[in-house]
């Protein structure tokens, strides 16, 4: 359980990432999100997180670093949505619709899940075929190797 709960925050802070990114790029000072004045102080909270998914429901890519306390270490992490493009037992091509693409490298590690009438359940890279709608977590700077596949088959 822990591994989806921390897979799941992993793509939501690669996706608040690349919005971050793209707000600092824009150069723009407000942040789209409802100001105290604008909402009333009961539902200010909930209005600000409401913004933000909906932000991160629109990421496409993005990548962030990890360390861990009191060491040295430090893991990039990648992730991105779009269109499978290739796919075979040990790696996986995808393609975002800003026509970015990212091939991972995909193991006996890698998690793989289907998710069809909106429910998931474990799968393999088998099942994945060029064409399906998936989101993929993985770590590596120069080569990127999965972590996590989710495919969608839209």
């Amino acid at each position: 359980m822990w591994k989806k709960i921390a897979i799941g925050g992993a793509i939501a802070a690669a996706t608040l990432g690349a919005g971050t990114a793209a707000l600092a790029a824009s150069g723009s000072t407000s942040s789209g999100l409802p100001t105290p004045s604008s909402t009333s102080a009961h539902g200010a909270a909930g209005a600000k997180h409401q913004g933000a998914r909906m932000r991160l429901g629109r990421a496409l890519h993005g990548q962030w670093v990890t360390g861990k306390a009191g060491s040295t270490t430090f893991t990039t992490h990648d992730a991105i949505r779009g269109t499978v493009s290739a796919v075979s037992p040990t790696s996986i091509t995808v393609r975002a619709s800003d026509k970015v693409s990212e091939t991972y490298v995909v193991n006996s590690g890698t998690k793989v899940r289907m998710r069809t009438s909106g429910k998931g359940a474990a799968s393999s890279i088998g099942q994945v075929k060029a064409g399906d709608q998936v989101a993929v977590i993985g770590t590596g700077t120069t080569t990127l190797t999965a972590t996590g596949v989710i495919d969608v088959k839209k």
